[in-house]
């Protein structure tokens, strides 16, 4: 539902002889001749789309099953790689969409408009930096990569985060046993949970984010 046509990426629904199956098209795979090199550039595609829709959508994570080869008037042909793995999305609270009638009751069609998700995979392919800080949120991460993020967009707008939290997120991180730890970085007299730091640097992507599309409509 959110990643439709003609917006990059989107998913495609592919009819075979086994039945129907889920492809994401994107741009990103243009040009690209062989399947083991599609398959290794899917790697940090799926790597970025699934922070995405888990920040999103709730989802759960997906990986790259096979390459999909389309021939021209022939079936669709899948090439699988042993390093891929079957996997599934869950969207665990449904997805609300927003229905717009007439006055006799007509539904009005709204004009195609990219998906939030779309435009998140958009302003990473506009900004290396964004790119990178979307990837070090894989999953659950911990300090180290938190602070990675932090550096891939720290020149970056942070939607309005105080010095004070700012410097609170440093200190924290580089003290003890966490990012950096060293005898000079003394802890600080509140340190911040790793549950806060996680919501501060996703805040920062984000404004990051429409920063970078705002400039780039």
């Amino acid at each position: 539902m959110l990643l439709k046509p003609p917006f990059d990426p989107f998913v495609e629904e592919v009819q075979d002889q086994r039945g129907d199956y889920l492809v994401l098209r994107s741009a990103a795979f243009d040009g690209i001749a062989s399947s083991g090199e599609i398959h290794q550039t899917s790697k940090k595609l799926f790597r970025t789309l699934n922070v995405t829709m888990a920040d999103i959508a709730d989802a759960d994570p997906v990986i790259n099953g096979a390459v999909v080869e389309f021939i021209p008037q022939g079936q669709p042909r899948k090439h699988h790689h042993l390093q891929a793995e079957g996997a599934t999305m869950r969207v665990r609270v449904g997805i609300a969409e927003l229905t717009v009638t007439d006055a006799q009751g007509n539904v009005i069609e709204p004009p195609p408009a990219p998906s939030r998700a779309q435009l998140w995979m958009r302003a990473a392919n506009l900004n290396p930096g964004i790119a990178s800080a979307l990837q070090y949120m894989e999953g659950k991460p911990g300090w180290i990569e938190l602070y990675k993020a932090y550096e891939a967009v720290r020149k970056l707008p942070n939607g309005g985060i105080s010095s004070t939290e700012v410097s609170r997120f440093t200190q924290t991180a580089n003290a003890g046993e966490r990012h950096h730890p060293s005898p000079k970085n003394k802890p600080h007299s509140r340190p911040m949970e790793l549950w806060e730091a996680r919501a501060l640097i996703t805040q920062w992507i984000s404004a990051a984010i429409d920063s970078i599309l705002a400039k780039n409509p």
